[in-house]
């Protein structure tokens, strides 16, 4: 029976070299790729950035304080498709106008550049990630935890399906067009046996998974990050096996504005609103509850209060620097809405990773 919910946060990838939300920009218009590359997506964040919060992104002496978030950039893009309005020289729809759908495509070459900098940054680093699973498989215990993770980036993915003699299958809660035995291609995968799997639910998408808006289906590129190898460096070599046309990335920016509207990622929510549901204790791993994750905040409500008995929380979010009010303001975030029984700890993800079991129960344990 799955008891434990492990949740992790972008804190969890930063232990593997991932930059947080907040770095983002200036990882990325600091790199050699960004200054040497004049190709159309950086033309256009740079006249993005000029245009809409008067930043030279060019400008070396630039900090990380000096961008706006990338909840707020995201936001301002998502928001204004959805109130189908726009901004001068970034218009969704004019019939016949130069700037025609700029701003949705905006809105791609955003999530393209955080594909890239986690690409960059995470080249196969798993060794915190691996070693939790690890440890789990080896007491046994690894049937009995769901994760969820809203990072798109994909460690605890290749951590999972690296286990060496694993005997199990790993169910992301979708389906895939790589079931079918006619899939064309390489990158076949099993439909997993929900009587022996392991669960991974990423509500927020993944860089591992394909969507053609023509076909309406869903491919997984297994240990490949498919939204940088075919989306960004060889999309037009690499379209949709069944009607050649153009793959999207399946990725939901971190903002309030979320559209869920898709099958696939509504599928997600409704299995990870389902699973935390049925755990008696969830494990939150680098994650600093933000106030834009709303969605969460309410499968977590709706997990706490449709039971009979209280749902158990444990944070592990510490990490060296990190100074007293930010620990006493993530504290509040969580207490606030969670309530005051929340067991907010001093350890860090690979505390967690090298002893899980000092925080969650071992089934084997006298």
């Amino acid at each position: 029976m799955v008891d434990t919910a492990i949740f992790l946060g972008a804190g969890a990838s930063k232990t593997e070299g991932a930059p947080l939300q907040g770095e983002l920009f200036k990882e990325y218009f600091s790199s050699p790729d960004f200054l040497r590359k004049n190709n159309k997506m950086n033309r256009e964040l740079t006249a993005f950035f000029l245009e809409m919060f008067r930043l030279n992104v060019k400008d070396r002496t630039l900090t990380n304080e000096s961008f706006p978030t990338f909840e707020e950039v995201l936001g301002l893009t998502d928001l204004a498709i959805l109130r189908k309005e726009a901004f001068r020289h970034f218009d969704i729809d004019n019939r016949d106008h130069s700037n025609s759908g700029r701003l949705r495509i905006m809105g791609q070459y955003l999530t393209f550049l955080v594909a890239t900098v986690l690409d960059k940054r995470l080249p196969g680093r798993l060794g915190h990630h691996r070693k939790l699973v690890r440890t789990l498989a080896g007491a046994d215990e690894l049937r009995n935890v769901v994760f969820v993770s809203t990072n798109y980036d994909i460690l605890i993915d290749n951590a999972l399906t690296d286990e060496p003699g694993r005997g199990f299958d790993l169910d992301y809660g979708i389906e895939f067009r790589n079931f079918d035995p006619s899939f064309v291609g390489d990158n076949h995968w099993r439909r997993p046996n929900l009587n022996n799997c392991v669960q991974l639910y990423k509500p927020h998408g993944s860089l591992n998974w394909l969507f053609c808006p023509s076909c309406g289906e869903l491919e997984i590129t297994p240990k490949e990050k498919g939204v940088v190898t075919r989306l960004i460096s060889d999309f037009t070599k690499k379209p949709c096996s069944r009607c050649a046309g153009a793959f999207s990335p399946l990725i939901v920016p971190p903002t309030f504005y979320k559209d869920l509207n898709n099958v696939f990622l509504s599928t997600i929510w409704n299995r990870t609103d389902i699973a935390v549901q049925k755990v008696k204790h969830i494990v939150f791993c680098g994650y600093s509850f933000p106030d834009a994750d709303i969605h969460i905040k309410y499968l977590l409500k709706r997990a706490q209060t449709n039971r009979d008995g209280d749902l158990e929380f444990t944070v592990i979010n510490h990490f060296p620097g990190k100074d007293a009010d930010q620990i006493k303001q993530e504290k509040y975030r969580y207490e606030r809405f969670l309530g005051t029984k929340v067991n907010y700890t001093t350890k860090s993800f690979q505390d967690f990773c090298n002893d899980p079991f000092d925080v969650i129960p071992h089934s084997g344990a006298v």
